[in-house]
């Protein structure tokens, strides 16, 4: 039988296609310019993304204090709470109305702070998602410079090299990047109260 004969099915031509197509595709990937960019390397180490973190980390630890400034008379007016329902039935407690208004409060309070709390990092993760934008821009404008001036074809990111030594050009944009872009506004918007 002969090698001709095995191309005549049309899975076989099919396949023979595709192998063509993919040793077409391989030889003009080995003709072209690939750059690779190590674009977590960029962020880390850049003076922006150190500046961003800084912001973010201050954002945070104000946020943090200015819960546990809320939750510490919360957890004291819960242990006095639970004092007074110590050894008391839930007819008992059910009977005292002031207890019951109160112990209502706490559960009250306890909830608006669990909300104060996710919408305060909603909103830190936001102003940290703008301020990454931007940097991502201004990465991306660099990038194309570089892409330019060095005729390239393709870019990749770092992380997904498998294997290959394209030419690394995360020092250049690293280095571009801390001269074109030192800080960006780092804000913390506030989001409309969730209705009750």
């Amino acid at each position: 039988m002969s090698i001709r004969s095995h191309f005549t099915t049309p899975a076989a031509k099919a396949l023979a296609g595709t192998a063509f197509a993919l040793l077409a595709s391989a030889s003009a990937f080995a003709q072209s310019t690939v750059l690779v960019v190590d674009t977590a390397k960029v962020y880390n180490d850049s003076t922006v993304g150190k500046h961003i973190e800084r912001q973010i980390s201050t954002m945070a630890n104000t946020t943090k204090t200015q819960l546990e400034a809320k939750q510490s008379p919360l957890q004291t007016r819960g242990k006095s709470l639970m004092t007074q329902m110590d050894g008391k039935t839930r007819e008992q407690i059910a009977a005292n109305t002031t207890l019951v208004s109160q112990i209502q409060k706490q559960q009250k309070d306890e909830m608006q702070l669990q909300q104060d709390a996710a919408i305060a990092q909603r909103e830190i993760q936001m102003a940290k998602l703008k301020a990454v934008q931007l940097v991502d821009a201004k990465v991306s404008s660099i990038i194309k410079t570089l892409v330019s001036e060095r005729k390239a074809d393709i870019v990749i990111d770092r992380a997904n090299v498998i294997y290959g030594a394209p030419a690394d050009i995360t020092p250049d944009v690293l280095s571009r990047l801390n001269a074109q872009m030192t800080t960006v506004p780092v804000t913390r918007e506030k989001l409309p109260a969730p209705t009750r």
